[in-house]
């Protein structure tokens, strides 16, 4: 019987931690999501805001982002059919390491800064963007 009762009882205690558990982080998760929600956005924003976000950089010829790939400067100037397999996979690491959304503007940084991207690296680029 005292077998018995401990197990009720420890079968409600984890029943009561484990709602308190879930209502507490739950209620931090729902607050988390509509913090991101209440970002200030332009009055004439059109809510397209990765279009909007590309137009602007298309206003700002000389503005160049960079994506956390400042070592690919060094490529400047060369033919998009002269990389090694090793200099591919440095530019195929920045592109899949990309939020769909980024890709777009990281062709047009790379672009802005002289710097082509490797032929076979073109398709691929291209079959992201279409999946995004």
């Amino acid at each position: 019987m005292l077998v018995l009762v401990g197990f009720i009882a420890t079968l409600f205690i984890l029943l009561v931690g484990g709602t308190w558990l879930s209502n507490h982080f739950g209620k931090k998760d729902a607050q988390n999501e509509k913090e991101k929600e209440n970002v200030n956005v332009a009055l004439d924003c059109c809510g397209a805001h990765e279009v909007c976000d590309f137009e602007e950089m298309l206003k700002n010829p000389d503005e160049i982002v960079y994506y956390e790939d400042e070592e690919l400067d060094r490529f400047q100037g060369i033919d998009s059919n002269a990389y090694q397999n090793d200099q591919i996979d440095e530019f195929r690491d920045v592109l899949y390491t990309l939020d769909s959304e980024d890709i777009r503007k990281w062709l047009l940084s790379i672009e802005r800064r002289k710097i082509q991207l490797p032929t076979v690296l073109k398709q691929e680029a291209i079959q992201l963007l279409a999946d995004a």
